[in-house]
């Protein structure tokens, strides 16, 4: 489970991205996308919304990662880090899909449990370097 939440934040990150970029396109034309962009987003509505959540999902996936490959790599999977991984999953996809509609308290929740799922990661991948 472990290895399948880190190709799934992977493919959380690109959702995002993509989704950032299609907005951008429809919005503000192809020929901003193909520009230096030298003007940046607005940091309102949507636009801003999604340039935030994507940011948040590549600071919580630079969080999660190393944890979860030690984890893997030391042969520490166990039901903990199997549940955490897919908490962990599950709450970014619905911290994504929260943040994407504006609803910040359910947002606020996913994000607890996110960061809940890393802690219980790191512990576990401590653990696993200490045997």
């Amino acid at each position: 489970m472990e290895l399948i939440a880190i190709l799934g934040i992977g493919a959380l990150t690109f959702v995002a991205a993509f989704g950032q970029h299609l907005y951008t396109a429809r919005s503000n034309g192809v020929g901003f996308v193909m520009s230096d962009r030298s003007q940046p987003l607005s940091s309102d509505g949507f636009a801003g919304r999604s340039g935030r959540a994507l940011r948040n999902t590549v600071e919580s996936s630079a969080m999660y990662v190393p944890a979860a490959l030690v984890v893997v790599v030391l042969s520490g999977q166990t039901k903990i880090t199997a549940t955490a991984a897919l908490v962990y999953l599950i709450a970014r996809g619905g911290f994504l899909a929260a943040y994407w509609v504006g609803a910040s308290r359910i947002r606020s929740g996913f994000w607890v449990a996110g960061i809940a799922s890393i802690i219980v990661t790191y512990f576990e991948a401590i653990s696993a370097l200490s045997r």
